[in-house]
């Protein structure tokens, strides 16, 4: 392009150039533009072989930028059959945890299941090894029917005593363990007659009862629930006594005395 430039700039000023001298002959001003012609031709020539080593320069660059070209078509192509079969093996690596995922919460549950039964026997076994004592008892039959003040009442007649805490000769129950206790009397008397009774845990009154009836025989109950020491007693007590004051029992009316433990 440079080379054309020049070409150009050299015709224009060898057709502008005037012959100088006014003397000069005519045939003296053409020999002088042909002479001028053949070097412009020659500096035309030189401006083409230029122009085509530069054509060629050019072509030889589009070749190599052609080549550069499809050389990263094709290094793009591999790299994307590279990230699909990269996506293809995490896909599959992704369904294989999935897989082994699943197979270890289901083992882990299955474990899980079976160390939770296994807990709970070994519970049970050591529950069934500790539990509550059975410690009950039911007694019935005053010893005696007349009541005096502060008196014992002592039920001979023992149905059952489970636990051996209920005392058949003094009539008090002593706890064997410490827990929670529910206690019962249930107290009988005879038409005109009364009863003032107590349930006491060591001297302190649990609770208090008046049974009295002045037509018919008649029966009444109290329960009360204490907590106890080991060694701690219950018994029930006359509050108040004189000559009318009388227990009945017969094979219909128990007038009687039990309790249970219920926690420890």
């Amino acid at each position: 392009m440079t080379g054309l430039l020049q070409l150009l700039l050299l015709v224009s000023v060898t057709m502008a150039t005037e012959p100088s001298c006014p003397a000069c002959s005519k045939y003296d001003y053409e020999e002088k533009v042909l002479e001028r012609m053949i070097r412009m031709e020659f500096a035309f020539e030189k401006v083409l072989k230029e122009n085509k080593a530069v054509s060629k320069t050019v072509e030889q660059d589009l070749m190599l930028i052609k080549e550069e070209n499809e050389r990263l078509h094709a290094t793009v192509d591999a790299l994307k059959d590279q990230q699909e079969q990269a996506e293809r093996r995490l896909d599959s690596l992704m369904e294989e945890v999935e897989r082994n995922q699943s197979s270890t919460l289901e083992k882990i549950y299955y474990d899980s299941n079976s160390t939770l039964e296994q807990t709970i026997a070994a519970f049970n076994n050591i529950k069934d090894q500790i539990g509550i004592p059975l410690v009950y008892f039911h007694a019935r039959t005053p010893q005696t029917t007349s009541l005096s003040t502060g008196d014992v009442i002592v039920y001979k007649t023992v149905e059952t005593n489970q636990g051996n805490g209920y005392s058949s000769t003094t009539g008090k129950f002593t706890a064997p363990v410490w827990g929670l206790y529910s206690f019962f009397m249930h107290t009988c008397t005879a038409p005109s007659k009364y009863a003032h009774l107590q349930m006491v845990k060591e001297g302190s009154v649990l609770i208090a009862s008046v049974q009295r009836d002045m037509d018919y025989y008649a029966c009444s109950s109290g329960q009360v629930f204490v907590e106890l020491d080991a060694g701690e007693t219950v018994s029930v007590q006359c509050s108040y006594g004189d000559s009318n004051s009388h227990l009945y029992y017969d094979s219909s009316y128990w007038t009687s005395f039990g309790g249970a433990l219920i926690h420890n």
